[in-house]
């Protein structure tokens, strides 16, 4: 059903047609939405790091990966950050017309968190074992952004871990972003949820909620050295505009390496860019990702190969994917 729905997507984006110039593009719109794991990305724009490879930049803010995907087809959006399973699954549907071309994150880092009295009456906390604290999801309400998106594919993984029917024992919730997700729970409209932080780290700092699995430390070991997300782009326009691209990734890794060094400097600069005034809250975020972000965007052929593995075995992919590098992936505009 995933599959069928991402090819939808492509088809309808593909109707509205691409912009194919002959001239090397130096404007660039990414389509994203605000995350600290993008901390490279704003650093980047607010540094002039783009600028001064040549590039002129704009952010377009998106909820879903879905989205992301019909950005790139469509031709309105030069990247977006995605997974490994959307261009899988295009690629087993005949589509190979994006490819990775700049990692961003080695883990799976979704932080589960759960309101607070929900988890003082199924006994768990963060000490619990792994198995106890995603068996006490069994018959809550489960906020997820929307369907397909990682937040659902991955809570159904867990969910199937302990032995649990994500269309039986749980209620999952479709809400929207980060914002919604973190109302939702402080209202009690939903028990529990999981997104990148830092949202389920408010929701602890503020009292109502109490994360369970903190994604950035790696708690889920099958979900670390794990490709999660990177920066997906039309394979046409990058062979089209290869110093464009090369520019990007170059001012990418530039930016991260600035964002792990100096955290402070980084969480005071990306508060606007996150629509946060918790300085304290994206700075524990910031430290948190720090060892989740990948150096300089450089694919490893063996993690892309667990993960991909790991994508089946979880049947987050339906069938067996080509890890080759060129399949899905490229190294090419990353200097690695």
């Amino acid at each position: 059903m995933r599959r069928a729905a991402l090819v939808a997507i492509l088809i309808a984006a593909s109707a509205c047609g691409g912009d194919a110039g002959g001239e090397q593009q130096k404007k660039i719109t990414i389509a994203s939405a605000p995350n600290v794991f993008l901390s490279a990305l704003y650093v980047a724009q607010d540094d002039g790091m783009f600028a001064e490879e040549g590039l002129t930049v704009e952010i377009v803010e998106v909820e879903s990966g879905n989205d992301s995907v019909a950005a790139l087809a469509s031709g309105q959006a030069q990247y977006a950050d995605v997974g490994f399973e959307d261009l899988a699954e295009l690629s087993q549907a005949g589509d190979d017309s994006v490819i990775m071309a700049h990692d961003i994150l080695n883990r799976v880092t979704l932080t589960l968190v759960m309101r607070k009295e929900v988890a003082e009456r199924k006994n768990v906390t963060a000490a619990s074992p792994l198995k106890d604290r995603l068996s006490a999801l069994k018959g809550l309400k489960i906020g997820i952004t929307s369907p397909g998106s990682p937040t659902d594919t991955y809570m159904r993984y867990y969910l199937a871990s302990v032995g649990l029917d994500p269309e039986r024992d749980v209620e999952i919730v479709p809400l929207g972003g980060g914002s919604a997700l973190l109302a939702a729970l402080e209202k009690g409209q939903i028990d529990a949820y999981h997104l990148s932080p830092p949202t389920p780290y408010v929701a602890a700092e503020k009292g109502f909620g109490v994360v369970l699995i903190d994604g950035p430390k790696g708690e889920v070991p099958e979900l670390d050295k794990f490709d999660y997300t990177a920066w997906a782009t039309s394979r046409q326009w990058a062979e089209d505009n290869a110093g464009t691209a090369t520019a990007f990734s170059r001012a990418l890794a530039q930016a991260t390496t600035k964002v792990k060094q100096q955290p402070d400097a980084v969480a005071t600069q990306i508060m606007d860019d996150l629509g946060s005034s918790d300085k304290a809250t994206v700075l524990r975020t910031v430290k948190a990702m720090s060892s989740a972000l990948s150096d300089k965007g450089c694919f490893d052929a063996a993690v892309v190969q667990r993960t991909l593995d790991v994508m089946l075995r979880l049947k987050i992919l339906e069938d067996k994917a080509d890890a080759a590098e060129g399949r899905l992936w490229t190294n090419k505009y990353n200097g690695c």
